[in-house]
């Protein structure tokens, strides 16, 4: 049976997006960075027994060990470098150290097709076919899902601008008939690379901006469109196959803040049976055909919406990777077994030192919140590195300066209705704050 090298990056679009295009307004958090480069153990759900998960940090062992306890058994492979390399396959690509251990595995199994992607496949000779990275880069681009949306349904609420001068015009058009209305980067992702206008001078303020960087010599492309009043966020999860044929795997419905991914769940089937009605799922073939038309194969992940006054809109994004609705998909497999499914979601925390993971499992275990308590319910921990992705080392305490060490814990909750799944959630953060942590969402 062939084994599988599972790795991959979370921030994909950072590696798509030319750096010859002009930036909107925006603040780096390093320490937000640190934790992205940390989700690649959330993977995990990807492996079968006898593959291999690649991580830049290492996972806890704890954390391995409660996974195995529930079915999931991986080899982990752990990026061992002083610095966490930003583009792991160029990494991969140019270390002559570990070729045994890479070479170990037949295929690879990746989050998404990046540069140096294809140069690793070669390199170990892996039986992995891929799309060409210019036609992947092309298709995860807002400007693409844009115009498809165009092509195929008649109309698109965003339309691309390619100038400062163009964004200032229509977005003073946007506004006087609309109201407020969004800006996106071409390569945004979730909670970045989106922002809402709601007057003319912030609308001046960021096309000039933007006219700054053209005059150093910088390229415009963004989408922009009119702020609508959403009811449900969704997604659909396919495979194009490399034939062509499309293959549904699922939908899931999202829970987003501020243009910030919070959480999916698997959709009822009531629903899936309404959307099929509305003629949803003729989009997503007609879609998934353009892709291939345009040279891609591969996971997709089409972000879709309702708005408040039933309006359908099919397409929002197109996200020519996995996501974390690939991930719930793959947990929710897991879990129907027994009759279940799952709540993915994260919490957002800050705390002093790093503590023992161990104890924290076992303390969760104790007051029976963690997976799978009495009930067969409970919260299953899915991350050990996000959390501690941003404290420097062992032993290290932020008290000298004043400011907590930033972590996100990915976990899915197993609940049989929405009031148990807040007690849990509660409960979790009543645990984590009575150890002197801070339980930001």
């Amino acid at each position: 049976m062939a084994r599988a090298l599972v790795a991959g990056i979370f921030d994909a679009e950072s590696h798509w997006r030319d750096e010859k295009l002009a930036l909107l307004p925006a603040v780096r958090d390093k320490e937000r960075e640190r934790i992205v480069m940390a989700m690649d153990e959330l993977m995990f759900p990807f492996c079968g027994s006898g593959d291999g998960l690649l991580t830049r940090f290492a996972m806890e062992d704890a954390h391995k060990a409660y996974l195995t306890s529930l079915g999931f058994s991986f080899e982990h492979l752990v990026w061992k470098e002083p610095e966490a390399a930003p583009n792991l396959f160029e990494a991969m690509a140019s270390d002559p150290q570990r070729d045994e251990q890479y070479g170990a595995f037949d295929i690879l199994s990746p989050f998404s097709v990046v540069p140096y992607t294809h140069e690793v496949i070669a390199k170990y000779q892996y039986e992995t076919e891929l799309p060409a990275i210019d036609k992947v880069k092309r298709v995860n681009s807002k400007i693409y899902s844009t115009l498809l949306t165009c092509k195929l349904l008649g109309k698109s609420f965003g339309q691309p601008v390619y100038s400062a001068e163009k964004l200032l015009i229509l977005g003073h058009s946007l506004l006087a008939e609309h109201g407020p209305f969004l800006i996106k980067d071409p390569f945004g992702v979730s909670g970045k690379g989106n922002m809402l206008l709601k007057s003319q001078p912030s609308l001046e303020r960021v096309a000039s901006y933007i006219r700054k960087q053209e005059g150093e010599g910088k390229a415009t492309a963004f989408v922009i469109e009119p702020f609508m009043e959403v009811e449900c966020d969704f997604s659909c999860q396919f495979n194009i196959m490399r034939n062509g044929s499309f293959h549904l795997l699922g939908l899931q419905k999202m829970l987003n803040k501020q243009f910030a991914y919070l959480g999916s769940e698997s959709m009822e089937e009531e629903e899936c049976r309404v959307l099929e009605r509305a003629g949803y799922f003729d989009v997503m073939i007609q879609a998934a055909n353009d892709l291939f038309k345009d040279g891609y194969f591969g996971p997709v992940c089409i972000d879709s919406m309702v708005l408040k006054d039933g309006t359908l809109v099919p397409i929002v994004e197109i996200n020519a990777r996995k996501s974390m609705g690939f991930i719930n998909q793959r947990l929710d497999e897991t879990l129907q077994t027994n009759g279940k499914k799952g709540f993915f979601t994260y919490g957002s925390v800050g705390f002093g030192e790093r503590f023992d993971y161990e104890w924290w499992l076992d303390e969760l275990k104790k007051h029976d919140i963690l997976y799978p308590n009495r009930k067969g319910n409970g919260i299953f921990p899915l991350s050990s590195a996000t959390l501690f992705a941003g404290v420097p080392g062992p032993g290290k305490s932020s008290s000298a300066s004043g400011n907590l060490f930033k972590g996100r814990l990915y976990m899915t909750i197993i609940a049989d209705h929405l009031q148990e799944r807040e007690r849990y959630l509660e409960q979790m953060r009543f645990s984590f704050e009575a150890k002197g942590g801070k339980w930001y969402s």
